[in-house]
């Protein structure tokens, strides 16, 4: 216990007298740190001593001071990362001091071993992390090299000591700093204040406390008049609130107000302001620049450019339209939103009947009146067919009383008339302007745009002139070209269609009858195939069934000439009461060969219990084989077929359905139509042909036929005929 004590008493005793010597100034912050860390290695019998501070982004940690006491010598410029070391920076922000005495096996410093610590020689460590105002700045280290010690808490408190030292140290350099700063920023402050062409105030919250010469000199007041008054003193009644609000919520950023001087004249001004430290308080230094010539100089550059940009504008559209009431009503409402005046017009005066009609104008809402009654006055319009040349009135005339009060019947208390150089279809065009709120003194440029405007307008009335003559003459051509065009291009359609019909008819003849010849061949090879002699012995059944391809493909010729002969005619039917599932069974034997090629499974759930229905046997035969060759073609092998049938309400309802690919939401529509064959149909034979002859044979019975699909779970076709009644059995 005592020798522990001893070695705090002597650790105190080295802090102290450490802390005597320390006498700060800003040049010798650095000998300090040297001082601090030789002391520490000596005190502690630590080989090297080293400071880290943070880099800005906190991310990294550079050494500024390492003292290594053997060789009495100090470096620096070392980095660690915080990526590379998570575990060393967490137990930074965590703990007051990292004790390790055996550095290369604890949790908090063993991940230096590789890099740091083996190369080294380094077997023990004592770091304490510096802190400024609540923020870690650095860290202090201590690194043992030899045998592994034990840190004593003496030497933990001395090293703390330490720490707390450098922070210290630290922040009086801070504090020196900004006092320096600020010293100089006063100085600074003084000089410029007076030197400075610009005027400058101080004011706090508002209360002017000092100004410049060149602010007494701006507003016309001596300082003595205006410290401890308001700042609203110099403000135009307009900006006072905007002066407010700024003295409330103080920003950065320049503004335009408008001032007024001791002689009542008002300046737009600039104001900036900045917070400083005046006379040990807060205030607000405000630079006030006088902009009124720059402003007046940039309203009369905006104004030209403004009447440059009309004009051209204006010009542009005559140039690309032919529409004169459009260009027309656009100049009127331009000219009248540019000058703000109340009413814009435009007006012909027809120089030989005497006679004036409005083209285009444009009114204030409240100034809104009847033109035409104005124009219509005979002692008006005498003057105007004698204006030649633009005419300003303001005042209003004195030496014509009958038209001053005309005007003022209209409200009229200023007028500019300029006339548009150019006799329009024998008529004289004028523009006029008319102030009604107030009288209005026009200025020099005003009239000199209006007279570039009118030329302009002379443009456009000289090539709507020129249209319209252009257009007389072209006009019957144009309606001959139309009208031969017209029968070429019905030429031309009729040609399409015959080439088309053509098309279609070699389509049908090629391809759709393939299904009853593919029938023929199929039962041909069976014999061929079945006997080797030199007579085949042909069954009366095989026969009969040749005999019955043979038919359906002459019938399927007559319906070809059918369609094409006479496509509004419904197909002739010769209906007999006729057992649906008899001749579904006879379809099936027929269709055999060809079901049997494409591995296809039945499913017949026709009922022979059902009534008969009133069908032509012959038609409806071709509605099953078309939906099952159908089927077929679209689908690969291996399909099953599911027939159906059920009597309902006097109608014999029947479905074909099949678990193939299924039928996309869009081709649905189009199925029943003529030769439609879908998307995808291009890659096989056939044209669509058999579903347009199902509608024409179901709807020439009086029924109806569909399709529902959900791709990829097949198809299912149904179609309605009627049942046959008593009468048709007799």
């Amino acid at each position: 216990m005592s020798k522990g004590l001893e070695q705090l008493q002597r650790l105190n005793r080295i802090l102290v007298q450490l802390a005597r010597r320390q006498q700060f100034q800003e040049d010798s912050f650095e000998q300090l740190l040297q001082d601090v860390l030789s002391t520490s290695a000596r005190s502690l019998n630590v080989e090297r001593v080293s400071l880290w501070f943070y880099t800005g982004d906190r991310q990294e940690i550079e050494c500024v001071q390492l003292f290594q006491h053997s060789a009495h010598v100090f470096t620096a410029g070392m980095t660690l990362a915080a990526a590379d070391y998570p575990q060393y920076f967490t137990a930074l922000q965590q703990e007051r001091t990292i004790t390790a005495d055996d550095a290369r096996s604890d949790p908090r410093t063993q991940e230096f071993c590789t890099a740091y610590l083996d190369p080294l020689g380094i077997t023990s460590l004592l770091d304490v992390p510096i802190w400024v105002e609540g923020r870690m700045v650095g860290i202090l280290c201590h690194e043992h090299i030899g045998t592994a010690r034990q840190w004593t808490v003496a030497e933990e408190q001395f090293a703390a000591s330490l720490a707390d030292l450098v922070s210290l140290a630290i922040e009086t350099r801070e504090r020196h700093r900004t006092l320096a700063a600020l010293e100089q920023s006063e100085a600074r402050l003084a000089s410029f204040f007076q030197a400075t062409s610009e005027a400058v105030i101080i004011h706090e919250q508002g209360q002017i406390v000092d100004l410049n010469t060149a602010a007494e000199q701006l507003f016309g007041y001596t300082s003595a008049e205006l410290v401890g008054q308001s700042v609203l003193v110099l403000t135009h009644p307009t900006s006072q609130q905007l002066i407010l609000d700024r003295i409330r919520a103080p920003r950065e950023q320049p503004f335009e107000a408008l001032a007024r001087t001791k002689s009542g004249e008002t300046l737009i001004v600039e104001v900036q302001g900045k917070w400083i430290t005046y006379q040990g308080r807060r205030a607000r230094v405000v630079g006030v620049r006088d902009i009124t010539q720059r402003k007046l100089a940039e309203q009369s550059v905006q104004m030209a450019a403004q009447r440059q940009h009309l004009l051209a504008e204006i010009a542009l559209r005559i140039r690309k339209t032919l529409d004169l009431p459009d260009i027309l009503r656009t100049t009127v409402l331009e000219v009248r939103n540019y000058l703000q005046s109340d009413r814009v017009f435009i007006a012909c005066l027809n120089l030989g009947s005497g006679q004036i009609r409005i083209v285009a104008a444009a009114m204030a809402p409240e100034w809104e009146t009847h033109l035409e009654l104005l124009l219509h006055n005979g002692h008006y319009r005498t003057w105007l067919l004698h204006t030649s040349q633009s005419i300003s009135c303001q005042p209003l005339p004195d030496d014509d009383p009958a038209l001053g009060e005309l005007y003022r019947q209209h409200h009229i208390q200023s007028c500019l008339l300029i006339p548009i150089q150019h006799d329009y279809l024998g008529d004289r065009v004028l523009l006029g302007v008319h102030q009604c709120s107030a009288p209005r003194q026009w200025q020099p440029y005003e009239q000199q745009f209006l007279e570039q405007l009118a030329t302009q307008v002379a443009i456009a009335l000289q090539q709507a002139e020129l249209y319209q003559q252009l257009a007389a003459l072209n006009a019957n051509l144009e309606y001959q070209v139309a009208e031969r065009t017209e029968q070429l291009q019905q030429k031309m359609r009729e040609l399409e269609e015959l080439n088309h019909l053509k098309d279609v008819f070699l389509h049908a003849v090629s391809h759709d009858l393939r299904t009853p010849v593919m029938g023929t061949m199929m039962l041909l090879n069976h014999l061929l195939h079945s006997q080797t002699g030199d007579s085949v012995v042909v069954p009366r059944a095989t026969i009969e069934r040749i005999h019955q391809s043979q038919q359906r493909q002459l019938n399927l010729v007559e319906t070809l000439l059918h369609i094409h002969l006479d496509n509004n005619q419904s197909l002739p039917l010769q209906c007999t009461p006729t057992s649906v599932a008899t001749l579904l069974e006879q379809v099936l034997i027929d269709l055999k060969p060809l079901l049997e090629k494409n591995n296809t499974q039945v499913q017949q759930q026709v009922s022979d219990t059902l009534p008969p229905a009133k069908v032509d046997p012959e038609q409806l035969r071709r509605v099953y084989e078309n939906l099952i060759t159908n089927a077929l073609k679209h689908n690969p092998p291996g399909l099953t077929l599911s027939f159906g049938a059920i009597a309902k309400d006097g109608m014999l309802y029947c479905t074909v359905a099949d678990n193939g690919v299924g039928i996309q939401p869009e081709q649905r529509p189009h199925l029943f139509d003529l030769y439609y064959r879908g998307a995808a149909a291009h890659h096989r034979t056939g044209i669509g042909l058999g579903l347009y002859l199902c509608r024409q044979i179901i709807t020439a019975h009086g029924g109806d036929i569909g399709v529902e699909s959900t791709p990829p779970q097949g198809a299912c076709f149904w179609f309605s005929v009627p049942l046959a009644d008593a009468s048709d059995f007799i």
